[in-house]
């Protein structure tokens, strides 16, 4: 059975969650309290170096870190229930879309940064929480700004880019799951928040939802 390294705070760990359990892969949590439990700290270096949730123990003891490879790896291993689907076009828009999330928003907005900010540069909590809100509406402004052009050319649907869900809706709620955490105003983004609600209606998002895991406090 696969392994997954989690925390409940993690957007990264919640992508992961939502694509195992949308395509219905039976795995194991290894709660990864990095916050307070030093112990598990050091045992968790011996299997991520990197030290950062979260990191899949597959089959053969290969272990995969970083979320974007962890999603490309069950992409392929586990192809029933696709989650890049469509012809060319499609599956590079779905994509683009995605690394919005991975790689220009939540690497700005990730604890290590905001703890770095608050601890070796001294930046009070009011800029720190202008700094989070800032790369979020910097995200959402475009996201929400495509996915309304797609749904007017494509007639209204669902999900991001159609009728089920796709990698698109993956990385996309965690992000607004965030910000709804942190009350950020989102009364600008009316698709956005119309996805995500249309996403949460399934199980395989609520399953992997921040509040539902057993290491929320």
């Amino acid at each position: 059975m696969l392994q997954l390294f989690t925390h409940h705070r993690s957007v990264s760990a919640h992508r992961v969650r939502i694509a195992l359990n949308y395509k219905g892969v039976s795995y194991k949590s290894i709660l990864t309290d990095l916050d307070h439990a030093r112990g598990d700290r050091l045992s968790y270096l011996n299997v991520n170096p990197q030290g950062l949730i979260p990191a899949l123990w597959a089959e053969n003891d290969l272990v995969i870190s970083q979320s974007s490879a962890i999603l490309e790896y069950l992409e392929e291993r586990y192809p029933e229930r696709p989650l890049i689907q469509g012809d060319i076009a499609e599956r590079a828009r779905i994509r683009s879309f995605a690394q919005i999330a991975i790689a220009d928003t939540h690497p700005l907005n990730n604890l290590r940064v905001l703890r770095y900010l608050r601890d070796a540069m001294g930046v009070p909590y009011d800029k720190r929480r202008e700094w989070f809100e800032h790369w979020i509406h910097k995200a959402f402004g475009p996201m929400e700004s495509i996915l309304a052009g797609h749904a007017r050319e494509h007639d209204a649907h669902s999900y991001c880019f159609g009728e089920r869900p796709s990698l698109a809706d993956v990385c996309l709620v965690p992000q607004v799951s965030l910000a709804e955490r942190y009350q950020v105003d989102l009364s600008d983004y009316p698709t956005i928040r119309r996805v995500y609600r249309a996403c949460m209606t399934m199980a395989a998002f609520q399953a992997a939802d921040p509040d539902t895991q057993p290491d929320t406090r």
